[in-house]
């Protein structure tokens, strides 16, 4: 492409696309700018704390064991309203992995719920094992959920049923320690929804205890009192004001609301194995696809507009790779500013997918048709304002020249001997006067 004056309209035009790409990935990158409020309420009408959006609460301190770290026997039930069966979003969470961005987690998947958990086999791989049950959640409609495991195996009960058993080793007792979270992960992972209680036990419950705390719960006292052996936590949700949730057994970790919203462990660059070590079935969510499209076609007019300019305005040498690197290095300042922004999720699949879309945007703009349609969009926002002006200075034109002509007495001789002619102004005619004697 031959090289552009830069003081003309063409080249003013891509100068200010680059500027407005540019800013258009700042805003959409960093927005809102800052630690939003933590959205986060009390039910009116009964026990419980609704998360609305961007809220999560945090416990004030770390749970710990006494027990051997791999001693098994423990269970899990919280008391839960999904606000909405779509995407895939945190219940609950335990910092208690060595890596605190793969934390034991309690999940909804659409109307399914699953637990996930941080372990190392035998050979020292670490694994993300999946336990889940589908079908089980409904918009405002309460749901009891919970988690048994010993030795060798898991079992998850909603509504005091028996929902499905896993042969794996069981939850270990150190998985339950840590900072608790609820409506989120470690990381940005927020759930919509109501909790209205939560227990955990160091110990298995029977299928008839399961059974019996769901029918007996109650909301002022939860499970029945002479069924609390071993019991490490329970949250009643019926404080109904302030900012913390009372644990009845420990108040060192007692459940807190900031303010403003928070996660635990910010996330920098987090690695895309961790970012969807999930099975197969999260691919089948629309919502993964989304995000993938929008990272790498968000930045699709980076490299469109950019190489443009450097290939006729600014020519440089090499501009598509310049440009390759220069949307490398923009996604990494936007993802890196990301960590300190609670509602922003810094990962590398993001710096992949938007050099990758960067990269798209450099082969369209050198695409024979591209650049011709290109070519022609500039030429007629260019053309567009000058052919209308045009217009309007040769129709000026020529209603001057009309009124001239009018104006202008004819040069000839009077038809008629002793007369004149007069041009009338008001029709635009000649008459014919006589002169008086």
């Amino acid at each position: 492409m031959r090289k552009t004056d830069p003081g003309s309209a063409h080249a003013k035009i891509i100068s200010l696309l680059c500027l407005f790409v540019l800013g258009s990935i700042v805003v959409a990158g960093l927005w809102p700018f800052h630690a939003p409020r933590n959205a986060v309420s009390w039910l009116t009408d009964e026990n419980g704390l609704r998360f609305s959006g961007h809220g999560s609460a945090v416990s004030a301190g770390t749970f710990r064991t006494n027990r051997p770290s791999y001693d098994t026997g423990c269970s899990l039930e919280i008391l839960l309203k999904p606000g909405r069966i779509t995407g895939d979003s945190s219940i609950l969470a335990f910092d208690s992995s060595p890596d605190p961005r793969l934390p034991f987690l309690l999940r909804q998947y659409g109307t399914s719920i699953a637990l996930t958990r941080y372990w190392v086999d035998e050979q020292g791989n670490v694994v993300r094992p999946w336990y889940n049950v589908d079908h089980v959640l409904e918009v405002g409609r309460p749901v009891f959920v919970t988690v048994t495991s010993n030795q060798n195996n898991i079992a998850l009960y909603v509504n005091g049923v028996l929902a499905r058993t896993f042969s794996d080793p069981g939850i270990v007792s150190r998985e339950l320690t840590g900072r608790l979270v609820l409506a989120n992960s470690t990381v940005d992972d927020s759930w919509t929804g109501s909790i209205m209680g939560l227990t955990i036990y160091t110990r298995e419950l029977t299928p008839a205890q399961v059974r019996k705390h769901f029918q007996e719960w109650t909301p002022d006292q939860g499970p029945p009192p002479n069924e609390r052996e071993s019991l490490i936590a329970l949250y009643l949700f019926n404080e109904r004001s302030g900012n913390i949730v009372h644990n009845r057994v420990d108040p060192a970790t007692d459940l807190t609301v900031p303010a403003k919203y928070f996660v635990l462990h910010p996330a920098l660059f987090r690695s895309t194995w961790s970012q969807y070590s999930y099975p197969r079935s999260v691919w089948k969510h629309w919502s993964v696809w989304e995000d993938l499209g929008v990272n790498i076609g968000g930045f699709v007019p980076v490299g469109f507009v950019f190489l443009a300019y450097f290939s006729s305005v600014r020519r440089i040498e090499r501009p598509a790779l310049v440009v390759v690197l220069l949307g490398f290095f923009l996604s990494f300042a936007v993802e890196g500013l990301q960590h300190f922004l609670p509602t922003r999720d810094s990962g590398m699949t993001d710096l992949l997918t938007n050099t990758t879309g960067t990269a798209l945007g450099v082969l369209l703009y050198r695409s024979a048709s591209g650049r011709g349609l290109w070519t022609k969009a500039l030429e007629f926002v260019v053309s567009s304002p000058e052919a209308k002006l045009q217009g309007t200075v040769e129709s000026v034109q020529r209603t001057s020249d009309e009124k001239s002509r009018v104006r202008r007495a004819p040069d000839r001789e009077d038809p008629i001997p002793g007369s004149s002619v007069a041009v009338c102004m008001d029709c635009s005619t000649k008459h014919v006067k006589r002169q008086s004697d």
